[in-house]
């Protein structure tokens, strides 16, 4: 992206008041020209931001988020890195404008040569919902929050399929590739909203929460801690929808325990509602 793109967009991370809690650590690169002592890579490279968030919902996750000209050819990048600093994680150059709306541009592209790429991409594409990655840049504060979440859920999606990890990441909120930030907020309010349809719905036809795969209630076992919690579980992947242009509806989202929406995702492709309720009742037997 062009000097001015990254001196914008570093200029909207360092005021912003997130819930994504900027970490006093950077501050020694506020403010910097070329970063020095940050990693080889990086070092002595125009820098016009360095900033290390923190995700809201796992305070051991940090992630350092570098505008850098990367290349020294006044192309900056969104290089991406770990706490530790010991090497890049994703590297964002390209940047498009649409009607207006910027969008970086990334692809997933694993290489390791151990035969097993197809599967890191399907896992990958499980996660992301799309191996070609857009993410809009945020035009003023009250966008920045979803701007970094998407980079966090990029880095989670990306590390744990180049490892394929067992422990799955989240699958990320959003509708089809090419959709830009206004549908993709629209889209996580809807969910929200129909997440919350469904447990009224259940709750006035059988007067609690309970799986729909084991039967556990949280609030039976837990009492008023568990009261009104359960996990919505999307029976049909938000990808498949978005090849087809479909939305998420009532009757594709199902109430499950973790146990159970841990199991449903445990593999590639998702278990059915009725297979995972088939090996609950076999092991009963």
């Amino acid at each position: 992206m062009k000097k001015a793109d990254a001196v914008t967009l570093s200029n909207l991370l360092a005021s912003v008041n997130t819930a994504y809690n900027p970490s006093d650590r950077q501050n020694e690169y506020i403010g910097v020209e070329q970063l020095r002592g940050f990693h080889p890579w990086a070092d002595y490279r125009r820098c016009v931001g360095a900033y290390l968030f923190q995700d809201h919902e796992d305070n051991d996750n940090c992630l350092w988020v570098l505008l850098l000209d990367w290349r020294i050819n006044e192309n900056y990048y969104i290089v991406l890195f770990p706490e530790s600093r010991t090497g890049p994680l994703v590297e964002i150059h390209r940047l498009t404008v649409n009607n207006g709306e910027k969008v970086l541009h990334w692809r997933y592209s694993p290489s390791k040569r151990d035969g097993r790429n197809e599967k890191r991409m399907a896992y990958f594409v499980d996660a992301f919902l799309s191996d070609n990655v857009r993410i809009s840049v945020p035009n003023n504060l009250d966008e920045v929050d979803d701007f970094i979440e998407e980079l966090f859920s990029l880095v989670s999606s990306r590390t744990k399929a180049d490892e394929l990890d067992q422990n799955l990441p989240s699958v990320r909120s959003g509708f089809p590739e090419g959709k830009l930030k206004e549908r993709l907020h629209l889209s996580r309010e809807r969910n929200r909203e129909l997440v919350l349809k469904a447990k009224l719905l259940a709750k006035n036809r059988y007067g609690c929460l309970k799986c729909a795969c084991c039967g556990f209630d949280f609030f039976a076992t837990y009492g008023e801690v568990g009261k009104g919690f359960i996990e919505a579980h999307h029976t049909k992947p938000v990808s498949t929808l978005h090849e087809n242009g479909g939305e998420t509806k009532i009757e594709d989202i199902a109430l499950v325990c973790s146990n159970c929406h841990r199991m449903l995702h445990r593999k590639r492709p998702w278990l059915k509602m009725n297979e995972l309720s088939s090996l609950l009742t076999s092991d009963r037997q």
